[in-house]
């Protein structure tokens, strides 16, 4: 048995989507396990026929049983895929997707995508996946049942370089993504500085463009200190945060400085119990904890980083991943302790009622009442299942814009493991 990871290519250099693809190839050689060439291209005009072809050159050396870890997307559409996953399986190959991107999250018109992507996701024997969450919402729409899932947590981002500058603290904060895409750089008004490392013009004040660099000389211009800001650009991609990874997260504690994140992202625990970084809400207070940050506190983020970035810069996360979808694949034992969720039986936890009221400005108050104990609320719409808003365990409310018409709502309470 061989196993063979594809591997996306013709792809911008700055393209992060392919950094991370050819990355986890470079992991997966170490471990033996061979490339599958993917060339990203314009597949509107290519016939069902050549299309075939295609797919027979590039897996022309799988054998019946290898198994075939698809790193998707490879954002040359779902009929591609679908395509090259159902040739991988005529020749008795086996399949495993490892999601990088879930397409129909990312934008409110790509949604209907879902439906679709589900569908060609029943396909494998198994999904690696970002994390908990996007496993549960993964299996709320339609995964099959018996699925076997391995939990990603966290991108790796490797380097040759064994030794960073000594971090120190810098009342600044650094981001590395495209001011156009995020647009929150454009509208930048406070008194910490603000690094951008893309080549695009910021309009906000206190910005600081450093273009893009390369990333062996990134993470040298990083590890001086600092602070590293994972953000978002809407609040369709602040829910998609709660449930995948940033590369840009693993970028900055690879650098060896703290990250930081905003609240419900999926790495948040992993965050908060490795002393990785600060959680916050909004960029007004995260500004203000930089500014106000002392040299005893940052040194202690520091030493925490320190500990953990070998961990990315070795790529152990991507090991482990690849190591137990093999395993996984092969074995039958290994689903019942594969399982990274719990399911804790509350019985004095319920919800007495959950109400919902006409409010001000053309708001809802949607309010419950919970007996027990619980760290927060998740708030879904019923009818397209998408996480519209979250409450902290305290807060038995929230308000919600009633433009859309939305009557049917989800609240779900949540604790962590």
């Amino acid at each position: 048995m061989h196993v063979y990871l594809t591997k996306l290519n013709g792809m911008s250099v700055t393209s992060t989507e392919q950094y991370a693809q050819q990355m986890t190839a470079n992991i997966a050689h170490s471990l033996g396990i061979r490339e599958m060439g993917i060339y990203r291209y314009n597949t509107s005009g290519e016939s069902a026929d050549s299309r075939g072809r295609r797919f027979d050159g590039m897996i022309a050396g799988i054998q019946a049983g290898d198994i075939v870890v698809c790193q998707f997307p490879t954002w040359n559409g779902l009929e591609f895929e679908r395509g090259l996953v159902r040739h991988i399986k005529a020749y008795h190959g086996r399949i495993v997707i490892f999601i990088h991107d879930l397409e129909a999250m990312i934008s409110e018109k790509r949604l209907p995508m879902l439906q679709n992507t589900v569908r060609l996701y029943n396909e494998a024997e198994l999904l690696i996946v970002p994390s908990c969450e996007m496993k549960c919402f993964l299996k709320e729409h339609g995964v099959r049942a018996g699925m076997k899932f391995v939990i990603q947590e966290l991108w790796d981002y490797t380097t040759v370089s064994k030794s960073m500058r000594p971090g120190k603290l810098k009342r600044e904060i650094h981001f590395a993504g495209n001011p156009d895409r995020f647009q929150f750089p454009h509208a930048w008004n406070y008194e910490i500085p603000l690094k951008i490392y893309a080549d695009q013009e910021c309009r906000g004040d206190n910005v600081q463009k450093m273009g893009w660099l390369p990333p062996e000389q990134l993470l040298l211009e990083l590890s001086g200190g600092g602070f590293g800001l994972v953000w978002y650009g809407d609040e369709i991609w602040h829910q998609y945060l709660s449930m995948n990874n940033s590369l840009k997260l693993s970028t900055y504690l690879a650098a060896g400085i703290p990250a930081i994140v905003p609240g419900g992202i999926s790495n948040q625990s992993l965050i908060e119990e490795n002393h990785l970084g600060i959680v916050v809400d909004t960029l007004e207070e995260a500004a203000a904890i930089v500014q106000d940050m002392g040299e005893k506190e940052y040194r202690e983020y520091l030493s925490a980083v320190a500990r953990f970035a070998p961990l990315l810069r070795e790529g152990y996360f991507t090991r482990k991943c690849l190591v137990d979808s093999i395993q996984m694949s092969m074995r039958k034992d290994m689903y019942a302790y594969s399982e990274s969720n719990t399911t804790y039986m509350m019985p004095d936890c319920e919800f007495e009622y959950v109400c919902l009221n006409q409010a001000y400005e053309n708001k809802l108050a949607l309010s419950w009442i919970f007996r027990g104990e619980a760290e927060g609320f998740l708030i879904y719409d019923a009818d397209s299942g998408k996480m519209i808003g979250k409450a902290g365990g305290l807060e038995h409310y929230l308000l919600l814009n009633n433009d859309s018409g939305r009557i049917r709502f989800i609240v779900k309470a949540y604790i962590r493991p």
